[in-house]
């Protein structure tokens, strides 16, 4: 008594409705036949759908979708199919049991005219193996276009330009992941030759994966990045930096420093870059993996470094237009090869009484 008391009153809690004993006693009865089913044999899947048909005469709509997904951890759609089954597929339940049709092929038929489901059963009685895309097809039932690329791009208004980018996002995130897991790939087996202490081949490296460091970044940017407008109206918008901060700003950062050789460290700062933030990062990319705090400070730091130097290429470009003639003439001073001072020599004697005699208008012989 007491266990039934306590079904009846969690049938209350789910219900979320106010019911009759009658009913809550019904819905708790379910409850338990529902449990006591498995739903991989064609007779347990009609009889639970009948379970569901008992509810669904209880429960208003609303209602019996938050009961379901509740007390049986079905979807509404789920629901719906097993009722369908119940309903439209009972006249047939000895035939169907027979041929032991799974619940998916069940739920292609349910709403199909009864001689489609002879078809079908026919043929499974013949011992074919029908899957349920056949059986759709012998039941009359078409599949809904999905639109082609070409006519999804001719849509306009928002939905439109919504659908172009989301098609435009799908496919560089597919290439974006792509180059990363190659990146991923690249660096790992750099890394190999340390456990025969050995060296990292630095050049190698670089030529492997500098060019698909500056594409991912590039993608990042177009999939990510806000655009911001340049320091000159007249120039063209720009991705702007990621939130300072966060792991995605690192990685926008990390691949913008791997594309360049010049950006990388030294030999002797090789391997702690490519372990600590490089490894990390990429797999943060490729396998979701969390970053450390620590980390993020230190690439932040580098980071920041990188804001600076990208924020300044235009303003740099613009002032060395401004100033290229001082500095050309500057070069050109530098590179001016400085003549060398000759060493005064002494006047011969000879010479000087010369001058002098010449000057006191004596004659020379």
């Amino acid at each position: 008594m007491a266990k039934n008391s306590q079904a009846v009153h969690k049938a209350q809690l789910l219900a979320g409705t106010d019911l009759t004993q009658a009913e809550l006693i019904e819905l708790a009865e379910v409850r338990e036949g529902l449990f006591s089913l498995g739903r991989r044999k064609t007779g347990e899947a009609i009889a639970l759908g009948g379970y569901l048909v008992r509810a669904k005469a209880i429960l208003p709509e609303k209602a019996l979708g938050k009961w379901v997904k509740e007390a049986c951890g079905f979807t509404p759609r789920t629901a719906r199919n097993y009722i369908g089954v119940a309903e439209h597929l009972a006249p047939h339940r000895d035939r169907l049991e027979a041929v032991g049709v799974a619940p998916t092929v069940l739920f292609a038929l349910v709403g199909a005219k009864d001689d489609a489901i002879d078809r079908v059963l026919s043929a499974l009685e013949a011992g074919e193996r029908l899957t349920v895309k056949q059986v759709k097809a012998m039941v009359g039932i078409v599949p809904t276009p999905k639109p082609k690329a070409d006519n999804a791009l001719d849509l306009g208004g928002l939905a439109g330009l919504r659908r172009a980018a989301e098609m435009k996002t799908k496919a560089d995130m597919a290439e974006f992941y792509g180059m990363a897991r190659s990146i991923l790939q690249a660096v790992q087996k750099a890394l190999e030759p340390l456990e025969k202490n050995r060296g990292v081949k630095k050049g190698a490296l670089c030529d492997a994966v500098v060019l698909d460091c500056r594409h991912a970044h590039d993608l990042l940017n177009s999939i990510a990045a806000p655009m911001e407008a340049d320091y000159a109206e007249h120039m063209n918008w720009r991705p702007a930096h990621l939130p300072e901060g966060s792991a995605w700003r690192r990685v926008q950062a990390l691949l913008r420093r791997m594309g360049g050789v010049d950006s990388w460290p030294d030999r002797t700062k090789l391997v702690p870059w490519l372990q600590d933030e490089v490894i990390p990062a990429l797999r943060f990319v490729v396998h979701g993996e969390p970053l450390s705090d620590a980390t993020l400070t230190a690439t932040n730091q580098v980071a920041s470094g990188l804001v600076s130097m990208e924020a300044a290429e235009p303003v740099e470009a613009m002032s060395e237009l401004m100033t290229i003639d001082t500095v050309a003439v500057e070069v050109k001073a530098a590179r001016k090869p400085k003549r060398k001072q000759q060493k005064q020599q002494p006047i011969p004697p000879s010479i000087i009484k010369l001058t002098k005699l010449l000057s006191s208008g004596l004659p020379t012989t």
